[in-house]
């Protein structure tokens, strides 16, 4: 699945010692993800991963009615589990597998359906969820109860396509409207619309507070994810774009990543990575990993070398990321398997489980309370 000779190219003598703490590899991982089984039915559940041993088992399923997208981690072990656009299902699972509480947006009483990312609030009281009108085509925010999903207020996102939502440190949604009409199937029409935009909104109010876009109309953000800030990189929102331009020419050329300062939006200036970031996540130096989808590649960036992408890992078809806890490293899961990059360490990579065709997002969870 991944060549070892090409996985790790920096030097580690270029990194910091603070790059060198993270979790032990010998340690069982819990991974949550969605899945097709056997080519047939859809399934989000958990994986067990035995790195050392190249183990990676089915720890819990369950299957749900159609394709899924992103998962996020919750306290205790559990996730959520949300619908690939258009989206008709949210579910929560707890530890041991079990769906603790299902949302149909058919019942809803209204004509959106969800774009395929859920988050919570800060203080665990509140989730947002991006949704599409399939009327209008208008992008929405929904604020449910965590306690049991349940809508309490909507806002519109000020765009259209709305994807990946983060909450910022002042308690304030980032919003990646990625622009792109699309019918009510989900498919993209009539690209010379688009409209994609970067929007920080009050997630009490719905009042737009900022409105970034590229000056390139066919990049559109869709996964986003914040830096950790070093001694001399402040915060930074790392976008994945995605090109969408008539040309395939333009569309290879097209960079692969977006920066957001909290007061700019600027796309770096680097080298031909095929115009597709499958996701984003938080690496060293205060930079980002991105996974180039259509390269097979793995890449880094970082500010002070801000014209650079290092190539750290070839991969088949990589895409989701998530960061290990409380270090440079992350999770990718790939084509034919997962794999584990780490600065410091060996790379790790193992197969998915006999007849699992593994889906878009995966997430690190904490152990069993």
């Amino acid at each position: 699945m991944i060549h070892r000779r090409q996985f790790l190219r920096l030097a580690l003598s270029a990194l910091p010692l603070s790059a060198r703490a993270h979790t032990d590899p010998a340690t069982a991982t819990r991974v949550a993800g969605g899945w097709r089984l056997h080519e047939r039915e859809y399934q989000v559940g958990t994986l067990r991963v035995r790195w050392t041993l190249g183990q990676a088992q089915i720890e819990s399923a369950v299957t749900v009615p159609g394709r899924p997208h992103a998962v996020v981690p919750e306290p205790g072990g559990g996730f959520l589990a949300v619908a690939a656009r258009p989206g008709q299902w949210l579910l929560r699972i707890d530890a041991r597998g079990t769906v603790v509480n299902r949302l149909a947006t058919a019942e809803e009483g209204d004509q959106r359906t969800l774009d395929g990312h859920v988050i919570a609030s800060r203080d665990g009281q509140w989730l947002f969820t991006g949704e599409t009108d399939r009327q209008s085509g208008d992008g929405w925010v929904s604020v449910r109860d965590t306690r049991d999903l349940r809508k309490v207020a909507q806002f519109r996102t000020h765009g259209i396509d709305p994807h990946q939502i983060l909450v910022a440190d002042d308690d304030r949604l980032i919003v990646a409207n990625g622009g792109i009409p699309r019918g009510p199937g989900g498919g993209k029409r009539d690209l010379h619309r688009m409209n994609p935009s970067l929007v920080r909104m009050d997630p009490a109010s719905g009042e737009l507070l900022g409105k970034w876009a590229l000056p390139d109309r066919r990049l559109s953000p869709h996964h986003i994810a914040w830096n950790e800030p070093t001694a001399n990189v402040p915060r930074l929102l790392g976008i994945g774009l995605q090109a969408e331009h008539d040309h395939p020419a333009e569309r290879r050329a097209a960079p692969l990543l977006a920066v957001w300062d909290g007061q700019k939006l600027t796309a770096p200036q680097l080298p031909e990575a095929q115009g597709y970031a499958g996701d984003v996540a938080a690496g060293p130096d205060g930079g980002f990993v991105l996974t180039a989808q259509y390269a097979g590649r793995i890449v880094m960036w970082v500010p002070g070398r801000a014209s650079e992408l290092a190539t750290i890992g070839d991969v088949q078809n990589p895409c989701g990321l998530w960061p290990l806890d409380r270090s440079p490293g992350v999770i990718v899961g790939a084509g034919l398997g997962l794999a584990r990059w780490h600065p410091s360490e060996p790379a790790r990579m193992l197969r998915w489980p006999a007849g699992v065709s593994a889906d878009n997002h995966w997430a690190l969870l904490a152990d069993q309370a």
